[in-house]
C-alpha cells in the first residue's frame, strides 16, 4: 500500500505543470453571452480557430485550454450586412508557447504586405494589433473590414476582433485595445510568470 501512495505522489510531482482551468465567466463579454443566445455564441470546449487576420489560412494551435464568445447581430443574416465581434482566450503550459502563437500571427500577417495595417501596442507582456479592408471586385462585390488586437500576458493569449460587410462596424480598434488592457490584467492574475 505505501509503495503504491509512493509511486503515486511521485508520479504526481514528476508530471508536466498544467495550465489552470479558465474560471467561469472569465471573458469580459461572457456573463453577457451566457444572458442572450440570440445574438450570442459561447464557445466552452475551445475555440477551433483563431480569430486574427491571414492572407493565406493557417490553423493555429498548441493551447492547453480556450474559451470563445462572438456575437452576431442577425446569426444566418444577410451578406452584405454580416458584421461580427468577438473574444477568445488562449492558455498555453508554458509563456514560451504563448510567445510562439504571437510570432506565428505577425508571421502570418507579413505574408500579406501592404494590405494590412499593423500595429503594436503596449499592453501585457506583448501586443500586436491589424486591420485589413478588402476592396469590392466584380467576383467578390461585397467589401469586407477585419480588424484584431491579441495580447499575451504570461501563458495566456486573448483576441478582440470584428469583422463587418457593407454594414457599420460595431467596435473600434480603440475599444479593442481597452478590452485587450483590461483582460490582460485579469491574466495577469492567473498565467503571469
Amino acid at each position: 500500500m505505501l509503495k503504491t501512495i509512493a509511486l503515486v505522489v511521485a508520479g504526481a510531482l514528476m508530471a508536466p505543470a498544467q495550465a489552470p482551468a479558465i474560471p467561469k465567466d472569465f471573458l469580459l463579454y461572457e456573463k453577457q453571452a451566457r444572458q442572450d443566445d440570440e445574438h450570442w455564441i459561447l464557445g466552452l470546449d475551445g475555440a477551433e480557430d483563431v480569430w486574427n487576420i491571414q492572407c493565406s489560412p493557417v490553423m493555429l494551435s498548441g493551447w492547453k485550454e480556450s474559451r470563445e464568445v462572438s456575437y452576431d447581430t442577425k446569426i444566418g443574416g444577410g451578406e452584405r450586412t454580416d458584421r461580427r465581434r468577438g473574444e477568445q482566450l488562449f492558455v498555453f503550459a508554458s509563456a514560451k508557447g504563448a510567445g510562439k502563437m504571437m510570432d506565428r500571427m505577425r508571421a502570418l500577417l507579413r505574408q500579406c504586405g501592404k494590405t494590412v495595417k499593423v500595429g503594436k501596442p503596449r499592453i501585457g507582456d506583448e501586443a500586436l494589433q491589424a486591420a485589413r479592408t478588402i476592396r469590392p471586385t466584380k467576383k467578390a462585390p461585397i467589401p469586407q473590414t477585419q480588424k484584431f488586437v491579441a495580447v499575451r500576458e504570461g501563458s495566456a493569449v486573448a483576441i478582440y476582433w470584428d469583422m463587418h460587410n457593407d454594414a457599420k462596424p460595431l467596435r473600434t480598434l480603440a475599444r479593442h485595445r481597452a478590452d485587450a488592457a483590461k483582460m490582460a490584467a485579469k491574466m495577469a492574475r492567473y498565467w503571469s510568470r
